[in-house]
């Protein structure tokens, strides 16, 4: 339990000092929070998959998404938002119809799950 304390005391300071700097938006806040999260938990699967006392038919698995927590959070710090709503916007002036259908598509699959609740 002091574990997930100390952790929400770190993300709130990472947003904090984000926040007083004006360096960043409110979504760059969140990415790097995000980012941040995903690579704590790679570190802890790799530190896992290291330990000599895991099962050793598991440390390989371990290793494995370890690796592939870390390209994600890569992946979530270099996301350039702001590219990729003008390319969403420009679909849309392009082709109306299907991003209507996509939308519509979309919002009956999370209608369907949340009613299954």
């Amino acid at each position: 339990m002091e574990k997930n304390n100390t952790e929400v005391d770190d993300t709130e300071e990472t947003a904090a000092s984000f926040q007083g700097s004006g360096k960043s938006t409110g979504f760059g806040n969140v990415k790097t929070v995000i980012a941040d999260k995903l690579h704590k938990a790679a570190e802890a699967i790799g530190e896992k998959a290291a330990d000599p006392d895991a099962q050793s038919g598991m440390a390989p698995y371990g290793n494995q998404i370890s690796g592939w927590l870390d390209q994600s959070a890569e992946y979530v710090r270099q996301f350039d938002y702001e590219q990729a709503d003008a390319r969403v916007r420009e679909y849309v002036r392009q082709k109306p119809g299907r991003s209507l259908l996509i939308a519509g598509g979309i919002g009956l699959m999370i209608g369907a799950m949340l009613r299954r609740r």
